[in-house]
């Protein structure tokens, strides 16, 4: 039991005030055994004498929790006014003094005082009020950040977060305001909130499944994201393909913090996001708290064997979980586990070209397995990607080669990306701009550099044939 004058439960008090009031508290019975010592005579005035210098100690005690900033407990607040109250009582057998009357009262109503106020404290009464004051005010805002979603940041909605711990209902009761920015800011004060009584968070979902503002079914997703219902988190899933994608940001980071727990109620609706050709823009899925579960590993390695959109996208959100992982601590194991992943000439292809941006980001290469690479049985993007790191450690003529090899290949986006690396590494000028991105397929500067690097490979061709009958 806390004192009941603690700021948390004043909305209006100062902390000055606060802690006047609360030190006042613990001084009222002792000043009270003073005062009667000395209206007292004989040996009821050292009786009291003695009671009114325990009290003291007492009272120095407490007083002592509250400047280390620790609150003294109710029952102790309550029996100081017990044990002054007795005190009072014994002098007032002996006494007709009107003054021991009018002290017995104070002390008997300010503990009964202070039980009421921490009983209506307990019963979420303050707390209440307290929230829809704040609620209040948040309605009556005028000056709102131009992107709504940034209205989870304002300090009056992280003061109406806290307040809302007992009930979420003064910020349900917002979203009937006419101000979008005020359901918004609502909304967002029930972040992750775990606590719901029956009917809110079915009423949250409608809000997240059908409100035509983007910016309120985000909010709306968020608060749903501590629910431990399995219908409820099923149906949030569906946010993973919404039509915004601030919406199925949301949807992500709300459904993936705690993937060990829900992944295997939401790995339909993960998948059909990720297979979504509507969405292919999206890239990988940004996990955020958690790393992936073992049994979501599993799936995205079974997805990113299919082909299309879904095994692309399955590729880049494992690609991330890795990356992630690996840059979080250092583990040789699964290292080599993606370098035969990598090396296999029957895996994915989708993911062992992700694997190799990974490894390339992160300074992951071992010559050999680049050597292994440039074998033709790889990918043409895969064996590209290895003669370039290869060629940026040194000369290399196996690499030079495979770049004459790819740049032979009916593909002109290839043989761009081939013009590329051998403009760079070799130094040999084939039109490219420096600096610049690389020209459209279809534009005329496309052709005459894909013609370019076709005779270049012709000539390389040439080179190594005659090199070889030479020797």
């Amino acid at each position: 039991m806390k004192l009941a004058y603690a700021p948390s439960q004043g909305a209006s008090l100062s902390h000055f005030v606060a802690t006047s009031l609360r030190l006042a508290v613990l001084l009222i019975p002792a000043v009270l055994l003073f005062i009667s010592v000395g209206r007292a005579h004989g040996r009821l005035q050292a009786l009291l004498g003695l009671g009114a210098t325990l009290e003291a100690i007492a009272s120095i005690s407490l007083l002592w929790a509250v400047r280390n900033r620790r609150q003294p407990a109710g029952t102790s607040i309550v029996a100081l006014y017990l044990i002054a109250l007795v005190w009072i009582w014994l002098g007032a057998d002996e006494s007709k003094d009107w003054y021991f009357h009018l002290a017995q009262s104070v002390l008997l109503a300010v503990p009964l005082g202070l039980l009421g106020l921490e009983a209506l404290s307990n019963s979420g009464g303050l707390a209440l009020r307290h929230a829809r004051v704040l609620a209040d005010r948040l309605a009556k805002r005028q000056d709102w950040p131009a992107d709504l979603f940034a209205c989870r940041n304002l300090p009056e909605v992280k003061a109406l977060r806290e307040a809302l711990y007992m009930d979420a209902s003064p910020a349900l009761d917002l979203l009937k305001h006419p101000r979008m920015a005020v359901r918004v800011a609502a909304l967002s004060a029930l972040e992750f909130r775990k606590s719901w009584r029956p009917g809110q968070a079915e009423f949250i979902l409608e809000v997240a499944q059908h409100s035509e503002e983007p910016a309120l079914r985000a909010a709306a997703v968020h608060a749903l994201a501590n629910v431990e219902d399995r219908i409820l988190v099923e149906s949030l899933a569906d946010c993973l393909s919404d039509s915004s994608r601030l919406v199925r940001r949301a949807a992500t980071e709300a459904l993936l913090w705690d993937s060990e727990h829900r992944w295997p109620w939401i790995r339909q609706s993960v998948r059909a996001a990720l297979s979504d050709p509507a969405l292919k823009d999206d890239g990988p899925l940004q996990t955020s708290g958690q790393l992936l579960p073992a049994d979501a590993v599993a799936d995205l390695q079974a997805w990113a064997a299919e082909k299309g959109i879904l095994g692309v996208r399955a590729a880049q959100t494992l690609t991330t979980h890795y990356q992630r992982f690996l840059s979080e601590q250092t583990d040789e194991v699964l290292v080599q586990q993606l370098e035969r992943q990598l090396s296999d000439f029957h895996g994915a292809p989708a993911l062992r070209l992700e694997l190799a941006r990974l490894f390339q980001q992160s300074a992951k290469w071992k010559k050999p397995l680049l050597e292994k690479l440039l074998d033709p049985a790889n990918p043409a993007p895969l064996r590209l990607m290895a003669a370039e790191t290869l060629l940026d450690q040194g000369p290399h003529s196996a690499a030079v080669a495979t770049l004459g090899d790819i740049a032979g290949l009916p593909n002109r986006e290839i043989a761009l990306a081939t013009a590329a690396v051998v403009q760079r590494c070799l130094g040999i000028d084939l039109g490219l701009p420096l600096g610049q991105p690389l020209p459209p397929l279809q534009s005329r500067q496309a052709v005459e550099i894909t013609r370019k690097v076709l005779n270049w490979a012709h000539e390389e061709q040439t080179n190594l044939i005659a090199t070889a009958q030479h020797s």
